[in-house]
């Protein structure tokens, strides 16, 4: 039964590679789905120590229901979502400990195990987690490992020396198959809904919104320009249009079938309204996982060559698959910063866009009626609302005041402090009361140059919104108010705009970026995003797209014949320069104590012409020896003795030491015999 029996020291392999595979999902199961795992690992800890017994089958079933329920109640019966997936996964794995009695259960819960090491890739893919990641598999190795070791080689360091070699051994292998095998979506692109909170902007704005989220350091997107990168104040990136106005919320509306234009002929009228008059801007970008669907990019831009990208009648982007985006995403997009976007509406459009409910925000409107009749034409107007935000004591702050039923009138005439949402939708009030069409965008607006990678971010504190206003003439033109009240929030950033209030990031004390004015610090910074930045380009964004402009630079004709011949090539080569390392004449050193005492035993007979045989057991060798050389019988005995006692027994150093002293003693008495 011993040889069914799973080994001590395999077991403590395995219950700490359970804790460092489980410990990343902790913030993310519910409470009780925790208490539950904990309970499991102790229950098997106190087995361990052989204080308890197994639980019986009704303890075990109590578990199983106690499990199910903490998922049901955690997720509030939505169970059908990726975390409760991950949750049930978890779960398994935990229970299994309570009936993990023989080896053949020990393999089952280390195979679970590196299910669930794949699963932490489900919702984060940075170098950080990765090398966890890759430490918690070195440990279900280890614990591997351990379930087929002799007694001699039970030793910890060498178990995790080994199972950290297996891994590097495996890593060549990885790599051609990484860089050569077919790319097809990954398992976190399953639509499997989460029920983790949506970061980002969304698709309605009421006051205070945009104002929340820049309070946030986390990164939205990088974008890298294939030429020179534009001028900080026209990178104004479009998320979201906002038409819909309810009298509180600023809403997108709900797309038709019509509005929606996906790769194919023929393409849509409304898309022949981008008239670009300028040289194309070329760039791609690498959008951070926000569990929604639209994309952002530079004013008129053009479909990007990516099956999962559409472009809209408003001429945003959006992803199309249902699931949204649960993980990084990569797209190139062409935009010209010179264009005119659509010079000619029909009257639903232009209807919805100077549409305004009835009865809210009245002294708002007298305004817009006076300041319309004193105006000469729709431009004259334009400029006199945007005066009027600059030379009226209009503050630019990240602590805006709450506002009541009617709050434009609050924030025109009362308040008169705000954030980016409350000058762009009093804005657009303002012209839909003098029958001027205009809409709310939503977005980014500017970012952080990195030169030493060459790549822009931006980050979710430069988050924005604008108007924009049509006329005939131009079609939908880029108007921002707040850049009458804060023009260094455009040409410098949020963090220049309210230096005076000392509110950047004032809710993320230890983010770097607090900081930046360390030049020390901000260099390291940079070095870190830019570490960062090659890892989500060439790993993480690694799709189908960027596999064929990688191959096709060094094959001619990419086809899959040639790249399965290519990979089967590469397999082959990796696996002789591995079986090599391994088949080469064994280093005595990674031996252990006792078996490097019995080689040195074996290799001084050697010498004497009585070398052990291939496949020759130590008993029967001693055997052959004694009839050789009876003057050597009585020695040699000794020294078999101890290496049989100690290679099945516990390897101490003590007991190393007396097996080496013998081997020294029959070397004394093999002199002395030849002698």
């Amino acid at each position: 039964m011993t040889a069914f029996q799973i080994p001590r020291n395999s077991l403590a392999w395995l219950l700490a590679a359970q804790l460092a595979v489980i410990a990343p999902h902790v913030g993310r199961l519910p409470l009780w789905v925790t208490l539950m795992v904990l309970g499991c690992c102790c229950w098997r800890v106190m087995v361990y120590q052989g204080r308890w017994s197994y639980p019986g089958r009704w303890t075990k079933s109590l578990f199983v229901l106690t499990g199910l329920l903490a998922l049901g109640f955690g997720y509030k019966g939505h169970i059908y979502g990726l975390e409760p997936a991950v949750a049930l996964l978890v779960i398994a794995f935990s229970l299994k400990l309570l009936e993990m009695q023989h080896k053949r259960d020990a393999y089952i819960v280390i195979l679970l195990g590196y299910f669930v090491v794949i699963t932490e890739f489900l919702f984060f893919q940075s170098i950080p987690y990765t090398l966890y990641m890759l430490g918690a598999v070195v440990l279900l190795t280890a614990a591997l490992i351990g379930l087929n070791q002799t007694q001699s080689h039970r030793r910890p360091t060498q178990t995790l020396k080994l199972a950290a070699t297996l891994l590097a051994q495996s890593l060549p292998m990885m790599l051609v198959l990484f860089v050569l095998f077919p790319r097809i979506s990954p398992l976190w692109t399953l639509p499997l809904e989460s029920q983790a909170a949506k970061s980002g902007v969304t698709d309605q704005m009421r006051p205070g919104d945009v104002a929340s989220l820049s309070l946030s350091p986390d990164l939205a997107f990088t974008v890298t320009f294939s030429g020179p990168v534009p001028a900080y104040s026209q990178l104004y990136w479009r998320g979201l249009v906002l038409e819909d106005y309810d009298g509180k919320t600023w809403r997108r509306r709900d797309n038709r079938k019509d509005d929606i234009w996906r790769d194919g002929p023929p393409p849509p009228a409304w898309t022949g309204g981008i008239e670009r008059l300028g040289p194309a801007t070329d760039y791609s970008i690498i959008l951070e996982p926000t569990r929604q669907h639209w994309l952002f990019s530079l004013a008129a831009a053009d479909l990007p060559d990516n099956t999962d990208v559409a472009m809209l009648a408003d001429y945003t982007l959006a992803y199309v698959q249902r699931r949204g985006l649960t993980s990084k995403f990569k797209y190139a997009v062409s935009s010209n910063l010179d264009y005119r976007l659509a010079t000619a509406l029909d009257e639903s459009v232009l209807a919805r866009n100077t549409r305004l409910p009835a009865g809210v925000n009245p002294r708002s409107r007298a305004l817009a009626r006076a300041m319309r009749a004193a105006s000469s034409d729709q431009a004259d107007y334009v400029r006199r609302v945007m005066t009027y935000f600059n030379r009226e004591g209009f503050v630019y702050t990240l602590q805006p005041p709450l506002l009541g039923d009617n709050d434009i009138d609050e924030f025109l005439f009362d308040q008169r402090r705000g954030f980016c949402e409350h000058y762009a939708g009093s804005f657009v009030f303002m012209l839909r009361a003098a029958g001027v069409p205009a809409r709310v965008v939503l977005g980014y607006q500017g970012g952080e140059y990195n030169d030493l990678a060459g790549f822009v971010a931006i980050r979710q504190f430069d988050a924005h919104a604008w108007a924009e206003v049509w006329s005939a003439e131009q079609g939908w033109v880029r108007v921002d108010p707040t850049q009458m009240v804060a023009p260094e929030r455009i040409e410098r950033g949020l963090e220049m705009a309210v230096a005076g209030e000392d509110t950047f990031l004032a809710d993320s004390p230890l983010s770097w970026l607090k900081y930046r004015q360390l030049l020390w610090l901000t260099e390291l910074r940079m070095q870190v995003d830019a570490i960062g930045h090659y890892w989500d380009n060439w790993v993480v964004g690694y799709n189908p797209q960027t596999q064929l402009a990688f191959l096709s630079r060094y094959l001619q004709d990419v086809n899959a014949s040639r790249i399965g011949m290519l990979m089967l090539g590469g397999f082959f080569t990796m696996l002789a320069l591995v079986s090599l390392m391994v088949l080469r004449k064994p280093n005595v050193r990674v031996l252990s104590g006792v078996d490097r005492q019995y080689l040195r035993f074996c290799q001084m007979l050697s010498k004497q012409g009585l070398a052990r045989m291939p496949g020759e057991g130590p008993q029967a060798y001693c055997e052959r020896l004694g009839q050789a050389r009876p003057s050597l019988a009585q020695a040699a005995k000794r020294v078999t003795e101890l290496y049989l006692q100690l290679n099945y027994a516990d390897d101490t150093p003590a007991k190393t030491a007396a097996l080496k002293k013998a081997v020294s003693a029959f070397r004394f008495k093999a002199l002395t015999a030849d002698s």
